[in-house]
């Protein structure tokens, strides 16, 4: 390697370490105060950097806020899937599967709530300021890998009997509605779970847990 490809490289990693330090303050704002609240010049604050140097790497408070969505969801797909690739999870039924997923989802919200809280500003944020979906395609395309992971359990619970056959057919609509479920669920609780006194006497994971039971005995 020459002395000039050492200094490319140098400077990729500098980059490469002042685009997530900039990542992390923008979920760190935008999950704990929502998007209308947060401008980019705070942002730049939080990350320690310039605004002129954050303007380098992101021209708009969107396309911040879209790079920082697929951030998120990739910080936690390399925390669930290697758990989910291991050899005990394959050798459970497709039913079975679900409910370590589900588990996961309640170790998430227990331990990053923010993310949770982060996902739904996202979305209200998408709406509001119109985003088309092709903006959003590397986004989609997250997701769908943890949505793979997930329909490859349904499926197997159907051919291995474990989830009802009455599903058979309609097998993405019962993703759709397992995993909104359970997501707006933690949405709610990572958001507004402790807001009224008649809150405090309720924990969290406890609801999380019960309601994976409510869902896992609606399917078998």
């Amino acid at each position: 390697m020459t002395a000039q490809e050492k200094l490319a490289e140098e400077r990729d990693g500098q980059k490469n370490a002042r685009i997530e330090r900039i990542l992390l303050a923008a979920f760190s704002l935008f999950s704990h105060k929502g998007f209308d609240a947060i401008a980019m010049t705070d942002i730049a604050k939080e990350a320690e950097i310039g605004v002129a140097s954050l303007y380098r790497y992101f021209e708009t408070k969107d396309e911040i806020a879209i790079r920082t969505a697929i951030w998120a969801w990739e910080s936690q797909e390399n925390l669930i899937l290697p758990i989910l690739n291991g050899s005990n999870y394959f050798s459970k039924s497709g039913r079975e599967q679900l409910s370590q997923i589900f588990d996961l989802f309640c170790k998430l919200y227990q331990n990053e709530p923010d993310f949770f809280r982060y996902i739904y500003f996202f979305d209200a944020y998408i709406v509001c300021q119109k985003i088309s979906p092709d903006r959003l395609e590397a986004y989609q395309k997250i997701i769908q890998s943890v949505q793979k992971v997930i329909g490859n359990a349904i499926h197997k619970g159907l051919e291995d009997g474990s989830i009802s056959k009455q599903f058979k057919d309609c097998e993405n609509q019962l993703y759709f509605s397992l995993m909104h479920t359970f997501f707006s669920v933690s949405q709610k609780l990572s958001l507004s779970g402790k807001m009224l006194k008649m809150d405090e006497s309720n924990d969290g994971v406890q609801q999380l847990k019960l309601l994976g039971q409510i869902l896992l005995g609606g399917i078998k």
